[in-house]
């Protein structure tokens, strides 16, 4: 039966410093040049690809929430599920109705990301664009005013805030039919993260159309946070790192061990013997 092995990154694959653990890295490696099917479904964009190099991950890997399919061995995107231009409009117009501001991914003909922001609005946020901007991006820069016209691909949308300032702007995009809207702790600091894409895409749909290219008669998926969970549900067998939030570790079919001590690789070399 061919199996198709797929992990979160942040919380489920990394430690608690956003590092790649040398053992993970050289179990991994093994497996992976040994045939097994293994990549990973993230929200980050760009910045997942050191770690796909790391791995020497061999097919293709699910980005942004499910928005981006990117193949490492071509260093190309080959899927893309962009935002509508009235969708996109809208997500700004409720932004805005808050005083609020995010991080707007925008997708260009050439597969370069542009990633366009008003103004930084804690520390999170500015340690989020001091880390990235330096990464792979066609353009990661501030504007004064973030504008969306039907020349724009606008693929995502993203903040990082406290629980209370961000649940209502969650509930408001939520009521978009066209867009969805995921709400989830930061694995690194007690603030939040708000993301917006197109309703049309997740890392469930995502993960299910790397499936169906493979050819694999069945996902195992592994996660932490409450955006993992449509993925958790649409695979096989849905499972948990011991250091998973509650809800996670309460609605996975299995929990492993936690994010920081190798859970995932240790446990797919359990898979191989």
């Amino acid at each position: 039966m061919k199996t198709l092995y797929v992990s979160d990154l942040d919380g489920t694959l990394l430690d608690k410093k956003a590092q790649l653990g040398q053992r993970s890295v050289d179990i991994l490696r093994e497996l992976i040049d040994g045939g097994m099917l293994f990549t990973v479904a993230t929200a980050r964009s760009q910045s997942a690809i050191r770690y796909l190099q790391q791995m020497n991950i061999a097919i293709p890997s699910v980005h942004l929430n499910g928005v981006l399919m990117y193949d490492y061995s071509r260093r190309q995107y080959i899927g893309c599920i962009p935002m509508d231009t009235q969708t996109s409009l809208e997500v700004i117009r409720i932004l805005k109705a808050f005083d609020r501001m995010s991080f707007v991914y925008k997708f260009d003909s050439d597969c370069g990301i542009n990633v366009e922001f008003e103004r930084l609005s804690n520390e999170v946020e500015r340690n989020f664009f001091e880390v990235r901007k330096n990464d792979d991006y066609k353009s990661f820069r501030q504007t004064s005013e973030i504008s969306v016209s039907d020349d724009d691909k606008v693929i995502y949308f993203t903040m990082v805030d406290t629980y209370e300032r961000l649940h209502p702007i969650y509930a408001e995009i939520q009521k978009l039919p066209r867009a969805k809207a995921t709400l989830y702790s930061d694995n690194y600091s007690d603030m939040y993260f708000l993301e917006v894409f197109s309703s049309a895409a997740t890392k469930a749909a995502g993960v299910l159309r790397l499936r169906q290219m493979l050819g694999a008669d069945r996902v195992v998926a592994f996660g932490d946070n409450l955006n993992d969970l449509e993925m958790l549900r649409a695979a096989d067998c849905g499972i948990a790192v011991g250091d998973a939030v509650q809800t996670v570790r309460q609605q996975a079919d299995k929990v492993i061990g936690n994010s920081y001590e190798d859970g995932v690789a240790l446990y797919l070399l359990s898979q191989k013997t």
